[in-house]
């Protein structure tokens, strides 16, 4: 495991967030630290909040207080773009491939923002076209590899088994070029084998890339194996922060959680 937090050094601060729908609260008063390098499972009962807090971190929900600060700079409102813009990547519970697409070329489709040639340099096949072409194609090929898809390089996604779609969505996370990857739910529905070739995985793109990654996950013997460090969230509320260790010995998280079968 990574010491990260021992520098002190937070790559991400959520500070005092709130999110409401509707006058129903999905998130209260919440607060922590994400630091630089580390791995941060958030773990909580379903309906706790968990994808509620990570689509504040990237945008898609904008809460009515609090505040995001990112690398340091500070945000109000953040947006999907924005955050995309400053590095932040992210997953989904549900798969979102496209299904008729390749392997290779769902992977290529995340380094959109890398292609800056305009309409008409794509359209007429100039200027920087072909040059942005290759270099992602380079990255995407080293993104096959680290991820062990070569087999499956050409393969429609639909063909695949669900394990090998999760991978790939991870590989297109990644072409992105991520400085801090989100990870909801990413081993949801996997066999045994499958959540070991991808908790693997994750910690390969956080030691090999330097990637912060923040992931939601059920299963505890996962988030013990993987994780730096562990928030818990019940009702939209934050009861446990600190190491596995220490959450799993925090009384609280073990009535509202870990004391329960879920």
């Amino acid at each position: 495991m990574n010491t990260s937090t021992d520098s002190k050094n937070p790559i991400l601060v959520l500070d005092n967030i709130n999110l409401s729908f509707k006058g129903v609260k999905a998130i209260t008063d919440i607060s922590f630290n994400v630091y630089e390098g580390e791995i941060c499972a958030v773990i909580g009962p379903n309906g706790a909040g968990k994808s509620s807090m990570l689509n504040v971190i990237n945008g898609v929900y904008i809460p009515q207080e609090g505040t995001i600060t990112f690398e340091g700079k500070q945000f109000k409102k953040m947006k999907p773009g924005t955050a995309a813009s400053m590095g932040i990547g992210r997953t989904f519970q549900n798969i979102a491939l496209f299904a008729g697409m390749s392997t290779l070329d769902n992977i290529m489709t995340g380094r959109n923002s890398f292609h800056k040639a305009t309409f008409w340099e794509t359209a007429l096949n100039v200027g920087r076209v072909r040059s942005e072409e290759l270099a992602s194609r380079e990255e995407v090929e080293k993104i096959i590899e680290f991820l062990g898809l070569q087999s499956i390089r050409k393969t429609p996604v639909s063909s695949l088994p669900y394990g090998l779609q999760k991978r790939v969505e991870l590989g297109r996370a990644l072409a992105a070029q991520p400085k801090m990857l989100l990870l909801d739910e990413p081993m949801a529905g996997m066999t045994m084998e499958e959540k070991l070739d991808m908790s693997c995985f994750i910690q390969e793109v956080n030691r090999n890339l330097g990637t912060t990654v923040v992931l939601i996950e059920h299963d505890m013997s996962v988030v013990m194996d993987v994780s730096d460090h562990v928030v818990v969230m019940d009702y939209g509320k934050k009861i446990g922060d600190g190491t596995p260790e220490e959450v799993m010995n925090n009384q609280d998280v073990i009535d509202a959680y870990l004391g329960v079968s879920h």
